[in-house]
């Protein structure tokens, strides 16, 4: 690697102009970046969302939802289907191993249900994939001064949503909410049958009324002329006046109107509304399209005032340039505090200013590698460039002291400055690529972590190895021009560090002691402390749920619905409240279906208010809603800040089901961590089962005979206000008790007759919501527990599962198992610890080619467990819990620790070719104890901001506050204790040859003694 200080020294020219270029170009690459929230990374899961027509959960389960289960079999990669099936709606999650390609299961997916045959009136099910760069830019909402109809929706199809995709960057604007009105023809029997129109002939009515059909070309006025026969409706009263029979219009027998669509609402303060969501394309900037749609929102309400109001409620603008900010300026203060570290001990401006050079333009470089590789900036970029910033002035820390050392009394020639790196170039690049090695073993995690972690890692990887370019090239030649004029004192090694590193020596049983004892500790410590998820403090919204029991009234639904807004509308601190209630196409794309009886809310606060407040009092209004549960949490990107753990009960009989349900419950609500304990065992909701009677009617003549009387029927379709229209024949007769159901006249072969006379009416009680896995029906028990004990709450639970199994305590065909995000938090601590062996293997290994020896290479890997202990010891005062957050930064110590071992280590080697051991040892210990500790306070006081960082409520906070504490005590007290444990056992490691060098000394001195 001295190569590169040769050419630097060299051409002095070139170097200037590389330094300009790479400042130039560094600049010029950070604002053509694509800025975003998140790097790519697709979700772990698939959901299938189906739409049914009127159709019970049961008829659901088995048209649709079994059928669908069956064909996912064979799905590769496939752990388990969990399915949700409800009235009118089927949710199918399918979960997968960490390792499976899921755009490649997602297409299996789709192509195995295009084989299954679902009934008529089930919507096309949506195969849903979600990915991080999917998450839309700006949300905002269309709210009009009058009722949404016809009308409005042509002025958004036509006028606004092109102004949206117009905007340069913008990828695709989905609408959401606003659906066409229809045509409602409501008969009156009576008016019908004096009219002496046969019922039968309605359904046809509008048959052959609106078509346009080519007769064909004839020859007109000397041409070839087209003849098209056009029968046109295109408004209501077209539709009114349609001739039934002579004397007779439609309007005279039946009620017409025109209105909407009564079986989802979708409000935003109160009002209807259209929702809009804008997602960026691949290459664009997050922060400039979110100014650019804010911008449209204005122009759109100035120049559509009176008409509709545009309004933003989520902007990942703001989002992304705040964080972006935040980290900034983290990464300028850890350089301020790492350069004012570095000058406390050089105590020279000039020298200082040489080290801290690496800073800016390491990171210009890194931004020019980020280009290239095409990685984006987002939270967890920055977050790596802000954990190195203070490793940046490692290396070259250790190559100005070096020569600020030697330069007593020597002319800086470039020979010397030549020699001076060349002293330490193996160790700098030696300790920059085992820490490289650490985190290049990033990218090969499995699944979602990967895709999470790895521009992270790449991140990492492209500063560290341009600041050891710096080091090793713009340090040296700077250092040649400013340290000319430098005076430098005699260095004064410290008389404290000798002594205790000589004490050390002569009593190795003490650092060997406390090297077991670190050790044991670290063993006790890391069971003792609590393993978690990373925890969500911030909110970026409330979640608020309305649960109605089944079986519930649509009118009572809405009037809690109303209620509610009333109450969002009062309370201070909340700027924009919109909900949802019922399925449709809308909903499935995004695979959000739910129950029909559940009214959910997301409420935007105002910047700065207490959203956890606000959800408390929210909470306090649950007596006005009797018939409901209400439900308040703070929210963020991933949805309720709450972390569950899972239990999942399987059996072939329900009420085996219930019951081990009800022992896991009464045993979670005894573990120390759990919060709340609730299950997914839906109310049962009234049915009335008709048993036909096969030997005088038909099964499916009487339900189309029942259906055509008691549901809307539609019976084509037509263009009003230029949009095409529904239209629905009413129901043609209203019942409302199960009596009712039984008088009705229904028509069979044999004419007329009463529905009690061919079949049985029975009311009977069933589920309204059908959970199924893997093709069972099941059971889930969640327990909401504290953040920082999920794993420690789910090591119980597993331990209390194995022992149930054991027993039998839930019979033979009854089992039960630990799912949900505990499991996934699990596989990534898991998938963590295996990187981190794997790395130290490489670290190993690199150490064993730059060192040449074995023993020499394990003494520096003992600086590990020296930090292992040091960052559970953190973790332990700050109140932390080992998540993936920390086991970040337990990787990244792997790394950087290691380097201070290497240069002092290397350094001793370097020694040992004119020196004894003991004697390599204490001057190795005395000439790098000055560059060590600067090193790792760089480092410790460049990472003390992330301690203090704003966790943003929009991101996943993998890089904060337990990443900081794991690396700022772990490698304060594994320094501490290098500098004592590694000198000691590589003498040991070393001991015949130290002691034979001892004996050989000693006779020489007493034989000099014995002459004199």
């Amino acid at each position: 690697m001295i190569w590169f200080t040769k050419w630097a020294l060299r051409n002095r020219p070139a170097l200037v102009f590389s330094v300009i270029a790479s400042i130039i170009f560094g600049i010029f690459s950070y604002t053509r970046i694509p800025m975003e929230l998140m790097p790519s990374a697709d979700q772990p899961f698939i959901t299938i969302s189906v739409v049914g027509n009127g159709m019970d959960a049961v008829s659901m389960d088995e048209q649709v939802t079994q059928p669908i289960e069956k064909v996912l079999t064979g799905i590769k990669g496939k752990r388990n289907v969990v399915a949700e099936t409800g009235n009118n709606f089927s949710q199918m999650t399918v979960t997968f191993e960490s390792d499976t390609n899921l755009k490649e299961a997602r297409q299996q997916i789709q192509d195995n249900i295009s084989m299954v045959n679902l009934p008529n009136g089930v919507m096309k099910p949506y195969v849903v994939l979600l990915n991080t760069s999917q998450i839309p830019v700006v949300y905002l909402g269309l709210t009009f001064d009058k009722e949404i109809g016809n009308n409005e929706l042509n002025l958004v199809d036509n006028e606004i949503l092109p102004l949206f995709k117009d905007v340069k960057g913008v990828g695709n604007v989905i609408t959401y909410g606003g659906k066409n009105q229809q045509v409602s023809i409501k008969v009156d029997a009576a008016k019908l049958a004096a009219a002496q129109y046969p019922l039968e002939k309605l359904y046809t009515v509008l048959k052959g009324k609106n078509a346009s059909v080519a007769v064909g070309e004839q020859t007109l006025n000397n041409q070839e002329t087209s003849i098209i026969v056009t029968g046109k409706l295109e408004s209501l009263e077209d539709i009114q006046n349609l001739q039934l029979n002579k004397g007779t219009k439609l309007k005279d027998v039946a009620d017409v109107t025109l209105e909407k669509d009564t079986t989802s609402i979708t409000h935003m303060n109160g009002k209807s509304f259209i929702e809009i969501v804008v997602q960026k394309d691949s290459t664009s900037n997050a922060v400039t399209l979110g100014k650019e749609v804010a911008k449209l929102a204005k122009d759109i309400n100035h120049d559509y005032k009176g008409t509709l109001t545009a309004t933003v409620f989520i902007n990942l603008a703001d989002t992304v340039l705040n964080s972006i900010n935040s980290m900034t300026r983290e990464v300028l203060t850890g350089a301020l505090f790492a350069t004012l570290i570095i000058w406390l001990f050089l105590k020279s401006f000039r020298m200082t200013l040489i080290t801290i050079i690496s800073i800016p333009l390491s990171l210009c470089i890194t931004m020019i590698l980020l280009s290239f590789f095409g990685v984006t900036l987002n939270i967890l970029t920055l977050g790596g460039i802000a954990v190195s910033v203070g490793r940046l002035v490692d290396d070259s820390i250790v190559v100005v002291e070096n020569i600020f050392r030697r330069k007593q009394g020597n002319q800086l020639t470039p020979s010397f400055i030549i020699d001076a790196v060349k002293e330490v170039a193996a160790a700098i690049t030696s300790s920059t690529l085992t820490t490289v090695a650490v985190f290049l073993p990033m990218t090969l995690a499995s699944g979602s972590l990967r895709d999470l972690i790895a521009p992270f890692a790449i991140t990492i990887t492209c500063s560290l190895l341009s600041s050891l370019l710096v080091a090793l090239t713009v340090v040296p030649a700077l250092s040649g021009r400013l340290m000319k004029n430098v005076k430098t004192k005699e260095h004064k090694p410290k008389s404290f560090y000798p002594s205790v590193l000589r004490w050390s020596l002569n009593h190795k049983w003490l650092p060997i002691v406390l090297s077991v004892v670190v050790v044991i500790g670290a063993v006790g410590l890391f069971t003792m402390i609590p393993k978690g998820s990373v925890d969500q403090k911030d909110s970026a919204y409330l979640s608020v749920l309305l649960k109605y029991p089944n079986g519930a009234k649509f009118a009572d639904i809405q009037e809690g619905l109303s209620k509610l807004e009333t109450i969002l509308s009062k309370q201070e601190g909340v700027t924009n409240n919109i909900v949802q209630v019922g399925n449709n196409a809308d909903a499935a794309q995004f695979g959000e279906l739910q129950d029909g009886n559940q009214v959910q809310f997301m409420v935007f606060l105002k910047e700065g208010v207490d959203s956890a407040k606000i959800a408390q009092a929210l909470r306090k209004t649950k007596n006005q809603f009797p018939t409901a549960e209400l439900i308040a949490n703070t929210a963020g990107l991933m949805g309720e800040n709450k972390t569950t753990v899972s239990v999942d009960v399987l059996g072939k009989n329900d009420s085996d089901i219930k019951k081990a349900a009800d022992i896991i419950i009464k045993k979670l609500n005894t573990i120390k961590g759990v919060q709340k304990v609730e299950s997914n065992d839906a109310d049962k909701k009234p049915t009335v089962n008709i048993t036909v009677d096969s030997k005088v009617a038909n099964a499916e003549e009487v339900s189309g005979s029942l259906q055509a009387m008691l549901q809307p029927a539609v019976i084509g379709n037509m263009k009003i206000d230029g949009r095409t229209t529904m239209v629905k024949l009413g129901a043609l007769k209203e019942i409302r008790t199960s009596k009712d159901l039984e008088n009705l006249e229904i028509f069979t072969q044999d004419g007329p007759v009463l529905l009690s006379k061919v079949a049985e009416v029975e009311q009977i009680e069933q589920p309204g919501t059908l959970y199924s896995k893997d093709g069972q029906h099941y059971l889930q028990v969640n327990a909401t527990v504290h953040p920082k004990k999920m794993v420690n709450v789910a090591g119980e639970i597993n331990k209390q599962l194995l022992t149930w199994d054991k027993d039998k305590t839930f019979g033979n065909e009854t089992s039960a198992e630990l799912t949900g995000s505990s499991m996934q938090s699990t596989d990534d601590l898991m998938e963590l610890a295996k990187l981190a062996m794997f790395s130290i293997g490489i670290v190993f290994m690199i150490l064993l080619i730059t060192l040449k020896s074995f023993r020499a290479s394990f003494a520096i890997l003992l600086s590990l467990p020296l930090a292992a202990i040091g960052s559970l010891l953190g973790l332990v005062v700050s109140k932390s819990s080992i998540d993936i957050s920390s086991g970040i930064g337990m990787l990244m110590l792997v790394g950087i620790v290691v380097t201070n071992a290497i240069v002092l280590v290397d350094r001793i080697r370097h020694n040992e070719e004119n020196m004894t051991i003991r004697e390599a040892i204490m001057e190795a210990g005395t000439v790098r104890l000055r560059p060590i500790l600067m090193t790792a306070l760089a480092t410790v006081f460049a990472m003390v901001p992330l301690l203090f960082a704003h966790e943003s409520a929009m991101s996943m906070n993998l890089v904060s506050k337990g990443l900081a504490v794991v690396v700022i005590f772990g490698l304060i007290v594994s320094t501490l204790l290098t500098l004592i444990v590694i000198p000691t056992f590589y003498e040991l490691f070393h001991f015949r040859k130290a002691k034979k060098q001892r004996v050989k000394k000693g006779t020489e001195e007493n034989h000099n003694e014995f002459s004199i």
